[in-house]
């Protein structure tokens, strides 16, 4: 008896341990045991039913309907100057990275109908929607990082209307690069982004809405070392448990609303788009919820099945 309650004590101990070691995230299994996420389900929002469902998702999680209508408007304006069959009619379902177009050809159309306009990107779209869920310090520059946000800030000049009467200067301290650490580890990388907006006085209000971040790494020189929101979308709860993710793809390419089972499908699908930097000197790409690491991120899945 001594050695079987020995043995039992022991078994106890290291199943604690390694549920600690784990982590308490929101996925009902580890990430390890779900396969590769290999197709996703999406909308570009042409269709009354996936407005609805947008709409109604955002209401629930208390985004203003101003920003809401305006979203919408933005999308008519896209779509109308693209091709429809470019477009899906409703959900489809495809591979990650699989399109209806060509991305050249759609920009080329963009460009035909909207002359030098550069268009709507995944930060301005992600900011009008969420920007009333972010606070900035009140010191901060009225533009920082142009470097990297020049084209958004030529939108924002063009159409100061899309951040609903948020300020150009918390857009900046939200989405301009901050300060990398001298290092590859996506942990300590994760505190230097914390800290880098932490100086901008940047928090995130309490919300069913959450801000997720593909935050890449860029070290062009000793000096230059940088983090940056390579990519942004706001994801939202459904009613029946699963999750939707409103992104803009990019400047001249589409809405998106994708439909997801749990965060470690979005982070699939997110890191098969964009953890492309594999075997360099920098760190690869990560996944933040507000201003955490997303619980559910891992690496591209199929990158290790290779």
């Amino acid at each position: 008896m001594k050695l079987k309650r020995n043995s039992l004590t022991t078994l106890l101990v290291v199943s604690f341990l390694l549920m600690a070691l784990s982590g308490c995230g929101q996925q009902a299994e580890p990430d390890s045991a779900q396969p590769p996420l290999e197709t996703v389900t999406y909308s570009n929002l042409t269709d009354a039913d996936s407005r609805k469902l947008l709409t109604e998702a955002l209401a629930n999680a208390n985004v203003d309907e101003t920003r809401t209508k305006l979203l919408l408007d933005r999308v008519d304006q896209f779509n109308a100057s693209v091709k429809s069959e470019w477009l899906t009619g409703g959900f489809e379902s495809a591979a990650p990275t699989e399109t209806r177009y060509d991305p050249y050809e759609m920009q080329d159309l963009w460009t035909e109908k909207n002359g030098s306009f550069p268009g709507y990107n995944c930060r301005i779209t992600a900011f009008s929607l969420f920007g009333e869920f972010v606070t900035a310090g009140v010191d901060q520059p009225e533009t920082q990082g142009e470097d990297s946000l020049f084209m958004d800030l030529e939108t924002l000049a063009a159409d100061p209307a899309v951040l609903c009467g948020d300020s150009t200067s918390k857009f900046c301290a939200l989405f301009a690069p901050v300060t990398a650490a001298d290092t590859t580890e996506v942990a300590d990388q994760v505190k230097a982004l914390q800290a880098g907006w932490s100086e901008r006085g940047i928090s995130f209000e309490d919300s069913s809405a959450r801000l997720i971040s593909v935050v890449l790494h860029d070290r062009f020189s000793d000096t230059d070392n940088t983090l940056f929101i390579g990519h942004v979308g706001v994801l939202l709860p459904a009613e029946d448990g699963s999750l939707y993710f409103i992104e803009k793809v990019a400047f001249q390419e589409p809405y998106r609303l994708v439909k997801i089972q749990n965060r470690t499908e979005l982070s699939d699908y997110l890191m098969e788009k964009y953890d492309t930097a594999w075997g360099q000197d920098t760190t690869r790409s990560f996944i933040m919820e507000n201003d955490e690491l997303m619980d559910g991120y891992r690496p591209n899945p199929l990158d290790s099945a290779s």
